[in-house]
This record gives structure tokens, C-alpha cells and sequence, in this order.
């Protein structure tokens, strides 16, 4: 494990992802104080640079497009200069896909880029479910995804991890776009039963009130149909 020890605090890479888990925005920003970047390992990097952009996305109160800027500088630095990692590739299509989340307009500029990263992620993460789960949502979510990818990498991320909600939950909306409604009943239940990860945490309540609300309404749906 990677335990970063600056001044009298001691945090390593699980400390933040669950804060970032748990959207615990004052956790996260004293974590993120607490470190100094460029002494940080490579992964720690990554997750530093997954935990601006989170703030971006979700925070409250802070000056949340400074976050933003600082990923997208730290991340544009990694991808310079660490060609051959997973998870630079994986950040910088997070980061990237923010700003389009943010701003659609932005979609223009960047949607190819996002594309091009999570692919990249994939190419050199084959092993990691997160790369294949960001791939596979981007393929079933954009306009200029694939269904056939989507489904392809949306399995392997459940075959590599089989405890994140979220991957049950696109599994059921790509089964309800290709109209297999049993297999969309069956993929929204497991995503009600697993306990899913602690990292994930508020992401797994999400995901299970997501699951519910379809699981309802497909299941009407094929009663109807």
C-alpha cells in the first residue's frame, strides 16, 4: 500500500478514493492539502487528479472550475511525459469528459478526445474493469458510441469486478435499448443485491435508486408487452 506521510498526516490512495466514494467534500480538500504532488507516486497522481475533477462535478462552495483547471494541467502533464499507464489515459477521459458533462457545446472540441483516451485506457488496462467500464458506458450513453462495444466492455468490467453497482446498471439499460427485457429485469436485481465497493459508496446508492426505478418500470413494460 502507498502511504504518503506529510507534516503529521498519514493518508494513502484508499483514504481518498473513499472520501471521494463518500462525497465528503471537506475530507477530500484536507487530503488534498495535505499533499505535496509532485513527490507523489504515479498512481497517487491519478487519483489526485480524479479527485479535482470530482469536485468539479459535484462540490459545493469552492471554487470548483480551479479544481478543474488544475486536473486538466496535471493530466495534460502526465500524458506528456507517462505514455504507457492506464489510468493517465482513464483521468484525462474523466477530465476531459467533465467539461463536456458541464458544457455540451464543449462536445465539439472534446468528444473525440474523450473517446481517444478511454480507448487508450483499455489498450493498456486490459485488466482493469475501470477502463473497460468508462469505455463501455461512453459506447452505450454518446451519440458516437456502439452498442456492440458497449455490451463487449461493459461485460469484461463485470468478468474483471463483479461488486460495482453501476456495471449492472448499464448492463440493464444496454438490455433495454436491444429490447431483452428478462435480461434487464435480471441485471437491475443483482444490482439491488450486491453490497457493492466501499470506494463506490454513494455511487452504489445511486445506482441501486437507478436500478429500482427501472426494474419497475421494465418489468411493467414486459408485462404490457
Amino acid at each position: 500500500m502507498i502511504l504518503i506521510s506529510v507534516f503529521s498526516f498519514s493518508y494513502d490512495i484508499v483514504d481518498l478514493q473513499v472520501a471521494v466514494g463518500e462525497r465528503n467534500q471537506e475530507k477530500v480538500l484536507s487530503i488534498l492539502s495535505s499533499l505535496e504532488y509532485e513527490k507523489l507516486p504515479l498512481e497517487f497522481k491519478c487519483e489526485v487528479i480524479l479527485a479535482y475533477t470530482d469536485l468539479y462535478f459535484w462540490g459545493e462552495n469552492i471554487p470548483k472550475n480551479d479544481y478543474q483547471e488544475l486536473a486538466k494541467k496535471y493530466v495534460d502533464e502526465l500524458l506528456e511525459k507517462e505514455q504507457t499507464y492506464w489510468k493517465v489515459y482513464y483521468a484525462a477521459a474523466l477530465v476531459y469528459g467533465h467539461y463536456v458533462q458541464k458544457n455540451y457545446l464543449l462536445a465539439l472540441f472534446y468528444s473525440s478526445k474523450v473517446f481517444n483516451y478511454a480507448k487508450k485506457s483499455v489498450e493498456l488496462g486490459q485488466d482493469q474493469y475501470l477502463a473497460h467500464l468508462l469505455y463501455g458506458i461512453l459506447n452505450l450513453e454518446t451519440p458516437f458510441g456502439k452498442l456492440e462495444l458497449a455490451e463487449k466492455h461493459l461485460l469484461k468490467a463485470l468478468e474483471l469486478n463483479p461488486n460495482h453497482v453501476y456495471t449492472y446498471v448499464e448492463l440493464g439499460k444496454l438490455y433495454e435499448k436491444k429490447k431483452e427485457c428478462k435480461k434487464a429485469i435480471e441485471m437491475y436485481e443483482k444490482a439491488l443485491k450486491i453490497p457493492g465497493m466501499k470506494i463506490w459508496s454513494y455511487i452504489n446508492k445511486e445506482g441501486k435508486m437507478e436500478a429500482r426505478q427501472r426494474l419497475s418500470e421494465v418489468e411493467k413494460r414486459c408485462t404490457s408487452e
